[in-house]
């Protein structure tokens, strides 16, 4: 799946009719918008070093064609019917992730990925409306949990809005239906919107205890220490905390350290799985979710995926299931935020 592939399946989300927005999106005005932002310079950040990932696709037209051979060739009596299985706990998900990431070895000294990331952004006056819009992610970043500077690109290869909802489609018809660059300058371009006003740790993860009932409150004790306030949901903040630091555009540990948040995350209380058996672009993926309230965006429910066979973290979205103060006008089950990966590869050079 090309980025492009994705940003459209992101941006279609909560789709509108094509008829409610003629003469909008596709005006000479908005062609123009949209060139003018492809123009812009790039805009670089510096962070962190990310690890890296392997992600496989097995596709399911091989697996039909293979299971038709075998009712055409096989004359014996029938098979039994599979026995039917539970859904994977988030314990044995989370352990056999963290195995994976203790297996990993050295496959290059830097890691690009590309991807892309979906925001819901208010606009308008009063009531207002909502629109998503949808931007290009790429990221180099040193492997291996190694020292050094990366850098994430944001826009770069093309960025998109469309109204939320059929109802917003008029509002931003008649507001010129503003591009990229028409949104707020204050408009929050990260990558995972803080939603539940979470202190940032940014305490040493090698030195944080190997022994997983004490990662958590390890990170816990940091947050006293570097004077910061405790959060009111332990478990909410050290599963919203550890999977950034798993994030694959921005992720800084190596995979010991990798093993480690994932046992530590492994033992947490609260997280579930999710029966989906893919991601929402519609690739093999096992997905859990914790959910909570907070005080400025309602209920949240934050999902991370990972593929069936790796330890990366391929798409994360937060699903608003009670809209809270600032987020009034979205419906419930509406995607606040989402991020997704698409290609990951492994290089010598930056």
């Amino acid at each position: 799946m090309t980025d492009q592939d994705a940003m459209a399946r992101l941006a279609a989300a909560n789709p509108v009719p094509d008829t409610e927005l003629a003469g909008a999106a596709t005006s000479p005005r908005a062609l123009s918008l949209h060139r003018a932002v492809l123009a812009q310079p790039r805009r670089r950040l510096t962070l962190p070093p990310a690890p890296r990932w392997r992600y496989a696709l097995v596709p399911a037209a091989l697996a039909a064609v293979a299971a038709a051979a075998f009712i055409v060739v096989h004359r014996g009596p029938p098979p039994r019917p599979p026995a039917v299985t539970s859904v994977a706990t988030p314990q044995s998900i989370l352990s056999a992730a963290a195995a994976r990431a203790g297996q990993e070895g050295r496959r290059g000294q830097f890691v690009l990925a590309t991807g892309s990331v979906a925001r819901v952004v208010h606009l308008g006056a009063g009531p207002g409306y909502d629109v998503i819009r949808v931007d290009s992610v790429q990221s180099v970043q040193p492997a291996d949990g190694l020292p050094g500077e990366g850098w994430v690109t944001i826009g770069e290869q093309g960025s998109s809005v469309r109204p939320l909802t059929a109802a917003g489609a008029a509002a931003y018809a008649s507001d010129g239906s503003p591009g990229p660059a028409e949104l707020p300058a204050d408009d929050d371009r990260g990558l995972h919107p803080d939603l539940a006003g979470d202190q940032a740790f940014a305490g040493e993860l090698g030195e944080l205890p190997d022994d997983p009932a004490a990662t958590g409150p390890a990170m816990l004790a940091w947050l006293a220490e570097a004077g910061l306030t405790t959060p009111a949901d332990p478990q909410g903040w050290l599963f919203r905390t550890g999977t950034k630091l798993l994030d694959t555009f921005t992720g800084r540990a190596g995979g010991a350290d990798r093993a480690k948040i994932f046992r530590m995350l492994a033992g947490l209380t609260g997280v579930r799985t999710l029966d989906a058996g893919a991601d929402p672009l519609g690739r093999p993926a096992r997905a859990l979710a914790y959910t909570a309230p907070t005080q400025r965006y309602g209920l949240v429910e934050w999902q991370v995926y990972l593929g069936p066979d790796s330890d990366r973290i391929t798409y994360t979205q937060a699903v608003v299931r009670q809209p809270g103060p600032d987020n009034a006008g979205l419906p419930a089950g509406a995607v606040q935020y989402s991020t997704a990966v698409t290609a990951v590869a492994w290089s010598d050079k930056p």
